[in-house]
C-alpha cells in the first residue's frame, strides 16, 4: 500500500495493530451478544457491526489525516 499512501513504517503497525484489536473485539462482542441477548443478535449483526466499523473507519481517517503530508508541500519549489 506504499505506493498509494507514503506512512512511516511505526504508523502501519499501529493501523495494523488496530484493525486487529477491532477485529478481536467485534468478534467478542458478537459472540457475547449473541449468548445473551439472542433475540438481538440480528439486529447487532446488522446495525451494531455497521455502527462500530463506520466509527472506527472515521477515526482512523482522522488518525491518518494527522500523519499524511502532501507531496508538494513538502518539496519546495523554486522559481527560474
Amino acid at each position: 500500500m506504499g505506493h498509494a499512501l507514503t506512512l512511516p513504517d511505526p504508523v502501519w503497525a499501529r493501523l495494523n495493530i488496530a484493525w486487529i484489536a477491532f477485529f478481536l473485539f467485534c468478534g467478542a462482542a458478537n459472540l457475547f451478544v449473541a449468548f445473551t441477548f439472542q433475540e438481538y443478535w440480528v439486529d447487532f449483526k446488522v446495525f451494531g457491526s455497521l455502527g462500530l466499523t463506520l466509527l472506527f473507519l472515521i477515526a482512523q481517517g482522522i488518525y491518518l489525516s494527522r500523519h499524511m503530508h502532501d507531496a508538494d508541500t513538502t518539496t519546495p519549489k523554486t522559481e527560474d
